[in-house]
């Protein structure tokens, strides 16, 4: 049953599929398809948008809208460890100001 929540959007005119906010996902809910980013499962979106900060184009927010409950028993497969690393990866914001 779908309920109003706060909730990854993707701007595909900015987008330019670098893929970083793939990577940086914890759990899962983005994926490439057909070389464009998709949120492939509402269910996976946390809504907390660690994908918006490893965004070099602004491409990515959160929209309060209509969407299936978040599945909290995702939360059980991730290490937080693992996460700190996807960010630090994907995250470079000297990088970012070079690109523009």
């Amino acid at each position: 049953m779908k309920s109003r929540r706060m909730i990854i959007a993707i701007n595909h005119d900015t987008c330019i599929s670098c893929g970083r906010c793939v990577e940086s996902c914890p759990t899962g809910a983005l994926k490439m398809v057909d070389g464009k980013v998709q949120l492939i499962d509402e269910r996976l979106c946390d809504g907390f948008g660690s994908c918006i900060a490893v965004c070099p184009t602004n491409s990515l927010y959160i929209e309060e809208r209509d969407a299936e409950p978040f599945d909290w028993s995702i939360l059980e497969e991730i290490d937080f460890d693992a996460f700190i690393e996807k960010l630090y990866l994907h995250y470079r914001p000297a990088e970012i100001k070079e690109e523009k």
